[in-house]
């Protein structure tokens, strides 16, 4: 309970909760829509979710400027692989913060604008900076491997194996030990995979079901709360 009352304490904590109130309410009616359901129901689901996607960027205001000057932070990275990466994901994310800040005055009527160009140039910033993401990720999990291949972590691995043999199955079973030692990374994977999901979605690149883009957003959102509750999780720099 304490670690939930600090987790609601915290302007990202909330925000987290609120995607994950939102997605749950997209995968619901998503589950419901092509069964014999009350129709007043289904439309109540998509009015929560849609309240809480807006409620989420009056909450995200100004966050926009706050995560384009985090990115001056990563400009002196030694690795030039995280550095650049990590660098644009947080630029882009800035500018697609930006126009969902754009997105919100037009919503509540002042701003007057093309929401629709608005909200697909909003969603192609937000893939980029997913993807800038997931290419950190890839990095460093192949980073991880390549040390466990060789020197004495591989010694260390394989001394817990209960097959002695170089077998596919020992070798799956020494990567796996080897993740395990780094879940903050895995975490991070998995977080990143399901959410380039969305935007792709939203651009028309994936045709995926409502309840699948709910069930993304579920997952993405448990992903991102869990560094929040237990710091071991969390992906530094």
């Amino acid at each position: 309970m304490d670690k939930l009352i600090k987790l609601n304490n915290q302007t990202a904590g909330r925000d987290k909760l609120f995607r994950l109130f939102q997605y749950s309410s997209k995968l619901i009616w998503g589950t419901l829509e092509n069964k014999a359901t009350n129709k007043d129901l289904l439309k109540q689901l998509k009015e929560l979710e849609y309240v809480l996607g807006t409620g989420r960027k009056l909450f995200r205001f100004g966050r926009g400027v706050d995560t384009l000057y985090a990115a001056l932070s990563t400009l002196h990275l030694s690795d030039p692989t995280l550095r650049y990466t990590i660098t644009f994901s947080k630029i882009n994310m800035a500018l697609y913060l930006i126009t969902d800040h754009i997105i919100w005055l037009a919503r509540a009527g002042l701003l007057d604008i093309d929401k629709a160009k608005w909200g697909k140039l909003s969603y192609k910033l937000w893939l980029f900076s997913i993807v800038m993401n997931l290419s950190r990720d890839f990095y460093e999990l192949k980073q991880i491997l390549r040390k466990s291949s060789c020197g004495s972590l591989k010694q260390e691995m394989q001394g817990k194996l209960t097959s002695k043999h170089n077998t596919i199955l020992s070798k799956l079973n020494l990567y796996y030990n080897v993740l395990a030692l780094h879940k903050d990374v895995v975490l991070d994977t998995i977080k990143n995979t399901c959410d380039v999901c969305l935007p792709l979605s939203q651009l028309g690149y994936l045709q995926i079901s409502p309840k699948t883009v709910g069930l993304f957003g579920v997952i993405s959102s448990m992903a991102g709360i869990l560094p929040l509750l237990d710091s071991s999780y969390k992906l530094t720099p």
